[in-house]
């Protein structure tokens, strides 16, 4: 991560804040990695190396009223864009934003429309856990700006990138997220709360997710509880 980057990032955050939409926003993927650093005690540090940022959208129903977001991001220096029909925000080469909603009950995978904010989100359901599992990290910014971010709670983090490690794509992103995941455990483990957590989250996975947690662990040598 560049400082350049990390900037943008945060300038993005503002924009939520200033819009009134931040609270309905979690952080998943490897940027939420970056916020676990004040959640652990202990010197996690995350290896951050992308521009991709991930923004879970967990309402697309709220606020009831209209929010100009692709006009704030572009006052603020993105470029908006489709790609199959899903909005996406690039500025320069430092980020690259795109929007995510869960699928519920029998709804299918695909584009679904967030009518507040004028755009169209890419609808997931393997993210929809990350929804049950949510924390928020309080940050305060030299100039004194102050942030609630919602990111999923690092063991359900964890849980999440092992269960969709074997569809994940491209495939050298597999790797990738195995040593993100090994980083975190060592440091889950490390902490009582963070380490209970992981139980609890075990413990709603269905039998056919724990035949995939336990497949995956297997493949790459993980021990979730050891």
């Amino acid at each position: 991560m560049t400082k350049e980057q990390e900037s943008a990032f945060w300038d993005t955050i503002k924009a939520f804040k200033e819009l009134d939409i931040l609270r309905n926003i979690m952080i998943i993927g490897s940027w939420a990695e970056y916020l676990y650093t004040d959640l652990f005690k202990t010197d996690f540090y995350p290896n951050l190396r992308t521009r991709d940022v991930d923004f879970f959208y967990r309402n697309i129903n709220i606020p009831k009223e209209k929010v100009p977001l692709v006009q704030k991001l572009k006052e603020i220096g993105y470029v908006y864009d489709e790609v199959d029909g899903i909005s996406r925000f690039y500025k320069e080469d430092f980020l690259e934003i795109e929007f995510l909603t869960k699928v519920l009950g029998a709804g299918t995978e695909g584009k679904i429309r967030i009518k507040p904010l004028g755009i169209t989100s890419e609808g997931l359901r393997v993210i929809n856990i990350l929804s049950d599992f949510a924390c928020t990290v309080r940050k305060i910014l030299d100039g004194g700006l102050e942030y609630e971010i919602t990111v999923p709670e690092p063991a359900v983090y964890v849980i999440q990138k092992i269960l969709t490690n074997p569809t994940r794509e491209p495939e050298e992103k597999k790797a990738k997220d195995i040593s993100a995941v090994q980083e975190l455990l060592y440091h889950i483990k490390k902490d009582d709360y963070h380490f209970a957590k992981l139980h609890e989250v075990c413990k709603v996975l269905s039998k056919k997710q724990l035949k995939t947690l336990e497949s995956v662990c297997s493949q790459y040598g993980i021990s979730m509880f050891d």
